[in-house]
């Protein structure tokens, strides 16, 4: 990764702003006092602005050891998160469809507040579920509102990317005669969408079209994949989705998880005590632990 990343860290004054620098080191800056990352991508051209000084004269502030410092999700908490689906080719062929685009793109909301959490021992399994799955996905932050936007409207939108993990109960989404599809049950409780750890700004990443995604559950390998298996591009989702609702600053979109879920793994599913380690491209790992609910 080149450049700095934004993250959100508690601290004993509470959750604070701070820049990963590129030698790893987080900076809580003085100028950001007061601040939030979701404040800083409702202005997200001048945020850069700031953001771009601090990282090349980081002035005052205090330096955190990254290895004793708790992060937090990065954008607390955003208006809306959606996730996308059937957007990976793999992800179809492994659940025996064609690799190929629905005639409408799927995508659902998923409560912010209550699943979207950061790294660490952040994921309450569901007392509902025995088959608890895990994806892992792209996820794209807003910089500006869209509503009907074009391709290039989107793509000038991102404020940044980070990573997300779509877990789900793959028991209470099963297919059935019933037209509903349980989404909510299945993907929306609480802690099922951990993101994070940092929010790397777009500028650091011009090509997202062919990023490497892996996942491991115990330093056991499940996923090996790019987002150049996706099906619906970036923008291309982004400018869908602003079709049917108005996006805002700080919006998040999970945009879809390749193949190599738990159950295409023996049906590995997973248990209090297992722990993620998820990366793509040069994003820094995003790390969590599953727990009893």
């Amino acid at each position: 990764m080149n450049g700095y990343a934004l993250a959100t860290v508690q601290t004993t004054d509470g959750p604070q702003p701070a820049l990963r620098l590129d030698d790893g080191r987080l900076l809580v800056p003085d100028r950001l006092a007061g601040s939030s990352v979701r404040a800083l991508l409702d202005d997200w051209d001048a945020a850069e602005e700031v953001l771009d000084e601090i990282a090349a004269a980081p002035g005052t502030g205090r330096f955190l050891d990254p290895d004793t410092t708790t992060l937090l999700t990065p954008v607390r908490y955003p208006d809306a998160l959606l996730a996308v689906g059937a957007n990976y080719s793999g992800h179809l062929k492994e659940m025996g469809l064609e690799p190929t685009r629905w005639p409408v793109m799927p995508f659902f909301h998923r409560p912010p507040r209550t699943s979207l959490v950061g790294p660490g021992d952040t994921v309450s399994i569901p007392r509902s579920t025995t088959e608890f799955d895990w994806e892992c996905e792209l996820a794209v932050v807003l910089g500006r509102p869209l509503r009907r936007a074009d391709r290039r409207e989107a793509q000038a939108a991102i404020a940044g990317y980070t990573i997300g993990l779509d877990l789900g109960c793959r028991d209470l989404i099963k297919p059935s005669d019933s037209p509903m599809v349980d989404l909510a049950r299945g993907k929306a409780q609480d802690t099922l969408a951990p993101c994070g750890p940092v929010l790397v700004p777009a500028k650091f990443m011009p090509d997202v079209t062919d990023l490497r995604i892996t996942l491991s559950v115990n330093d056991e390998p499940m996923m090996d994949a790019s987002t150049n298996e996706m099906l619906w591009a970036v923008d291309e989702q982004l400018s869908i989705i602003s079709e049917y609702m108005t996006l805002a600053p700080g919006d998040i979109v999970f945009t879809g998880s390749p193949a190599g879920s738990a159950a295409h793994h023996g049906g590995r599913w997973l248990k209090p005590g297992d722990r993620i380690d998820a990366r793509i491209g040069d994003i820094p790992t995003l790390t969590v632990s599953m727990r009893h609910d």
